[in-house]
């Protein structure tokens, strides 16, 4: 899950100018390429988690009187695989040495038609939905070519509290993936309400950040996690702390990728640059607990994503650790 941050922002003059044109020395950034503590299959994104292997279920968009909007995929599948069931593609459960991480493979540049933004939940789960294909299709190549599976997750906005597999989420809190059902929760009263979000690209960029939990869910990388967290005494001790970073910038360092590949697919820059920013603003500072890394490892992890567009640019579990801090 992206970080909870303060409602009052500071300007943005000069952010995405850094963003585009600055080298991050401490990843190694080179040629800019696209412009610019109990272990459970129940638990969420944000905590220390392993992902379910389920197929996720249909379901059809229905608006309740407590303002939660629901939505899926009427025809949302196991895999692209047509193979038969003796040989299915199937999720692999690895960290630094997961066979995501091909040379080369990165998110394909999508167009998006994404249709007018408003904060209220009902046109923020419209945006999501329209979203949510183009992210898949951006991503797919990747997945095939690693032979794992491609499954789109169900997304639920909501703007109430609501019952998850991985427990209660509050209107209040941020938006979080639940591998328990391979499903976006996109909280939109929080980021209208408490921290007063008007532009359409920060929407796109958490939702993009919740994506790459998504896809750290279907692949294994969130399995693999989950065992490692558990080895290591649990999501809050020092190790596990440390791996729960490296789970939240592997998600922000896709998010980055996704929005490459959205800006090279023709999507404007008023979506991209606002997104940018709003991550590269996010982190620990804003709380008294180290999940999720400091502002400034934030900002590199999603400029690493967004520059080079390249998976294994995003191997946060073989990152040094001063480089996830």
């Amino acid at each position: 899950m992206p970080h909870m941050r303060p409602p009052q922002r500071k300007s943005n003059t000069g952010v995405i100018v850094a963003l585009v044109l600055v080298g991050v020395a401490l990843l190694g950034v080179g040629t800019v390429g696209a412009m610019a503590a109990s272990i459970t299959s129940s638990r969420a994104s944000d905590y220390s988690s392993t992902s379910s292997r389920s197929t996720s279920t249909n379901s059809s968009e229905t608006e309740t009187s407590d303002g939660t909007t629901t939505s899926g995929n009427e025809e949302s599948e196991t895999s692209t695989s047509t193979r038969g069931s003796d040989d299915e593609v199937k999720p692999v459960s690895a960290l630094g040495d997961h066979p995501l991480n091909i040379p080369g493979n990165g998110a394909m540049n999508t167009s998006c038609d994404l249709p007018r933004f408003s904060t209220d939940v009902t046109a923020q789960d419209r945006f999501y939905q329209a979203a949510l294909p183009c992210l898949m299709q951006a991503w797919a190549p990747a997945l095939e070519n690693a032979d794992l599976p491609v499954r789109t997750p169900t997304v639920i906005t909501t703007g109430d509290n609501i019952e998850t597999p991985c427990g209660t989420r509050r209107w209040n809190q941020t938006a979080m993936y639940c591998p328990g059902n391979h499903t976006i929760y996109m909280t939109g009263r929080y980021y209208a309400q408490v921290e007063q979000r008007t532009e359409a690209g920060v929407y796109l960029g958490q939702f993009a950040h919740e994506f790459g939990h998504a896809l750290q869910g279907m692949t294994g990388i969130n399995s693999a996690y989950g065992d490692a967290s558990y080895d290591a005494g649990g999501s809050s001790t020092s190790a596990g702390l440390e791996l729960t970073r490296r789970s939240e910038l592997q998600a922000t360092c896709f998010e980055g990728m996704t929005l490459a590949a959205l800006q090279n697919g023709g999507v404007s820059n008023d979506y991209i640059f606002p997104a940018l920013e709003d991550s590269s603003d996010r982190g620990d500072e804003h709380t008294n607990v180290r999940d999720h890394g400091s502002t400034s490892t934030n900002a590199a992890w999603v400029e690493q994503g967004f520059r080079k567009n390249r998976i294994t640019e995003c191997n946060t579990w073989r990152a040094a650790a001063s480089d996830v801090d």
